[in-house]
């Protein structure tokens, strides 16, 4: 069994980046293959993944078969790192409100696809979302749409980034977990997937504009890559900022409008929920063992 390969696994979450890091990362899959970094079209290896979680129940697979789980995966390449990345690791989205908390499972979840390979080393990693957001998203996002259902018993006021991430660390006390707001995506993609693919900040990545060319103006995109063409040895930092200010010049608000339409849900219902969440974040970046991604 190759012990020596690290995984990677991206669990979304759901509903925000839309599977973009796989997309993004294979623009430059020549260059990851050149470093040891692997990445399968998500339909290879996510049903394998579901089958063998399936079928051990919790309990950790022999050593053949990881790795014949592997060997499904990568076939013949030579590689130091595999990142697999599904919105569904961390649970079902049409149920993560069972039982009256937010992704209870989460903890048992993730570890459940940890243990699939437990003497290789791992890696996690976790875009969050602002709840009032992030629910009605995901509400609309399933097939059931009784919305008492969908929620339980679950006291939106206790909704919590933090509880869920604190669960995976229990379960995974050997795994670092990297976290960032989705919100920030459209300035910091380029971080995130270096940081998932372990490439040194100096590399560039051609799909590290991919969430900002979503939000803004053809006008934007088409200046954006001539100025980054012109200036090819730009900073992250630098870059951030860059990127900031054709958000603030190109952003196309029809682009992101978000309809929030949930029985009984009010505008002080967002308020409280956004402010929830702003503390909850602060919170998230005093964790031990958390990196936070952030401009």
């Amino acid at each position: 069994m190759r012990t020596d390969i690290k995984i990677v696994y991206h669990l979304g979450a759901p509903y925000t980046d839309n599977e973009q890091v796989t997309w993004s990362l294979r623009k430059d899959a020549a260059l990851l293959s050149e470093k040891g970094v692997f990445l399968r079209r998500p339909r290879v290896y996510r049903p394998l993944i579901a089958e063998m979680v399936q079928e051990l129940q919790g309990e950790k697979p022999s050593v053949t078969d990881q790795e014949n789980l592997l060997n499904s995966i990568i076939g013949k390449e030579k590689i130091k790192r595999l990142i697999m990345t599904n919105g569904a690791f961390l649970g079902v989205p049409a149920w993560m409100f069972q039982g009256g908390g937010f992704y209870s499972n989460a903890g048992k979840n993730t570890a459940a696809i940890r243990n699939l390979f437990p003497d290789n080393p791992c890696e996690l990693f976790l875009g969050i979302a602002n709840p009032a957001i992030f629910i009605p998203n995901v509400f609309r996002g399933q097939k059931e749409k009784d919305y008492a259902k969908f929620m339980g018993n679950t006291d939106l006021a206790k909704v919590r980034w933090s509880d869920v991430i604190a669960r995976i660390q229990d379960a995974n006390p050997d795994c670092p977990i990297t976290i960032w707001c989705n919100e920030d995506s459209p300035i910091i993609w380029q971080t995130i997937l270096r940081k998932i693919a372990d490439i040194e900040s100096r590399v560039g990545l051609q799909g590290g504009n991919d969430i900002i060319n979503m939000i803004i103006s053809k006008e934007g995109q088409t200046l954006l890559k001539k100025y980054l063409a012109d200036r090819p040895n730009l900073s992250e930092a630098q870059l951030q900022r860059l990127r900031i200010v054709f958000l603030e010049r190109f952003y196309l608000s029809d682009a992101v409008e978000e309809v929030i339409d949930l029985p009984g849900w009010t505008d002080d219902t967002i308020e409280a929920l956004t402010k929830i969440y702003d503390d909850d974040v602060n919170r998230i970046k005093q964790m031990d063992g958390v990196t936070f991604l952030s401009p």
